[in-house]
C-alpha cells in the first residue's frame, strides 16, 4: 500500500475496486490489524485501531475472500460457533444464530455439513458467519467469486438489507457492475496506490 486515504461515513456501503493484487485485501487486513504497516493511521468509530482494541473489533464483522467454516460442524454449529466469539451466552446467542440462518436463506440446511453445500449456500454461510453478532460495520472481500448468478444477486440484496438496517459496509471487488450497482462511494486501488474515489457517476465524469 502506498499513501491510500479514505474516510467512510456511517451508514454507507464503499466499494474498493480494484484488479487482483492491487491491495484490495491488505488494505482490510491493515485497518483489521491483521498486517503491520510502516507508516500511517488507522481510526475506527472515532477512535485509534491497534491491535488490542477488542471493543472495536467486537463491532466488526468480516466476510473473508476464501470460505472460512469448519467443515465438522453442521450450518447451524457453525454460525453459533463464529457468533460465541462475540457473544459468549448461548442463550443470547440463539435468535441471532437463527435470525443469520434465515437472513442468508439456509433454513432448509441448517443440519448439513459444508461439505454438502453448493459453492452458492457456502458463501452464504460464510455471510451468516460474519455477520451473526450484528456488527456496525462489515467487511466484505469479494463474496461473489465463483458464484451462479441466483446467488450473486441474494448476496448482493441481502449486503443492501443489512445496510437500510444499519450496518457500514466495506466491499471489495474486481466487477465494476456489482460495485456500481450497491456502493455509494467507490476508491479504485491499483499497485497499492489510490486511483480515484468518488461517486460512480464522478468517476465516469473523470474519464
Amino acid at each position: 500500500l502506498d499513501g491510500i486515504s479514505f474516510t467512510i461515513e456511517p451508514g454507507r456501503i464503499v466499494g474498493l475496486l480494484g484488479p487482483n493484487g492491487s491491495g484490495k485485501t491488505t488494505a482490510i487486513n491493515c485497518i483489521l490489524q491483521l498486517l503491520t504497516y510502516d507508516r500511517g493511521e488507522i481510526c475506527l468509530f472515532g477512535q485509534p485501531m491497534t491491535q488490542t482494541r477488542y471493543d472495536l473489533k467486537r463491532r466488526i464483522g468480516i466476510v473473508p475472500q476464501n470460505v472460512a467454516v469448519f467443515n465438522e460442524l453442521t450450518v447451524t454449529e457453525n454460525i453459533d460457533y463464529f457468533c460465541s466469539l462475540y457473544v459468549p451466552g448461548k442463550a443470547d446467542r440463539a435468535p441471532l444464530v437463527e435470525e443469520a440462518i434465515e437472513f442468508v436463506g439456509l433454513q432448509d440446511f441448517r443440519k448439513f455439513r459444508p461439505g454438502k453445500l453448493s459453492g452458492g449456500l457456502l458463501r452464504r454461510l460464510n455471510i451468516a458467519c460474519g455477520i451473526a453478532h450484528k456488527p456496525d460495520l462489515i467487511f466484505f472481500d469479494e463474496p461473489t467469486v465463483a458464484v451462479d448468478p441466483q446467488s450473486r444477486n441474494s448476496i448482493l440484496e441481502g449486503i443492501r438489507r443489512l445496510n437500510r438496517s444499519g450496518a457500514t459496509v466495506i466491499y471489495t471487488s474486481h466487477y465494476m457492475e456489482e460495485v456500481e450497482q450497491i456502493c455509494d462511494r467507490i476508491q479504485i486501488i491499483d499497485h497499492g496506490r489510490q486511483i480515484a474515489i468518488g461517486t460512480a457517476d464522478e468517476l465516469k465524469r473523470m474519464i
